[in-house]
C-alpha cells in the first residue's frame, strides 16, 4: 500500500456512516405540496393563514369563559351572571370585528376567495348574534334573546361550512 487510499477496513466503517448522514440530511428536508398555482399564490395563503390564525386563536383563548366547566357554569349559561355574559360578548364582538379587519386588509389568495366569503358572513353573523345576546340582556328583551339562539346556532354551523371550503392542502388552523 502506498498510504494515499484509505484501507478498506477504513471504509467499511466509513460508509454506514457517511448513509447514516445522508438519511439524517434527507430527513431534515421535506417537501410540501400544494394546489396553489405560483410561489406567490402559495405565499399569500401562508400569510392569509397567519393572520387568521393570530386572530382565531385570540377569539379561542377569549371564549373559554363561556364553557362550563367542573367549577363554573360559563358565564352565558344558568349560572352565570348577566354582566359576565354581557362583558365576555363585548370582548368577542371586539375580537370578532378585529379578524374581519385583519382579513380585509389580507391579500386573499385565489384559492381562498370563495372560503373567506363564507368565513367573513359567518364572523358577521356570529356578531349580530353576540349582538342580539346583549340586547336582550341590557333590555330585558325575551324576542331577541330567542332569536339570537337561531342567529349563533347558524353561525357556529356556517363557520365550520366556511373553515372546510378552504382547500384541505393549506386550510388555515385552528378551526374556528
Amino acid at each position: 500500500m502506498d498510504g494515499s487510499r484509505p484501507a478498506r477496513a477504513t471504509w467499511t466503517i466509513l460508509w454506514p456512516l457517511l448513509l447514516v448522514g445522508l438519511v439524517v440530511v434527507a430527513g431534515c428536508l421535506s417537501v410540501r405540496t400544494t394546489g396553489a398555482s405560483s410561489v406567490e399564490d402559495l405565499q399569500a395563503e401562508d400569510a392569509y393563514n397567519a393572520t387568521y390564525a393570530k386572530h382565531i386563536t385570540k377569539l379561542h383563548a377569549d371564549s373559554v369563559i363561556l364553557q362550563p366547566t367542573t367549577t363554573t357554569p360559563g358565564v352565558c349559561n344558568r349560572g352565570g351572571t348577566k354582566q359576565g355574559c354581557f362583558d365576555a360578548d363585548a370582548v368577542l364582538i371586539r375580537d370578532l370585528r378585529e379578524t374581519l379587519d385583519a382579513l380585509a386588509a389580507a391579500k386573499i389568495p385565489p384559492r381562498y376567495i370563495e372560503a373567506d366569503g363564507l368565513l367573513r358572513q359567518a364572523i358577521s353573523e356570529d356578531i349580530r348574534g353576540l349582538e342580539l345576546r346583549n340586547k336582550a340582556i341590557a333590555e330585558n328583551d325575551d324576542a331577541a334573546w330567542t332569536e339570537h339562539k337561531i342567529v349563533l346556532d347558524h353561525a357556529i354551523a356556517d363557520l365550520s361550512k366556511a373553515h372546510l371550503a378552504f382547500p384541505a392542502d393549506n386550510r388555515p388552523a385552528p378551526a374556528p
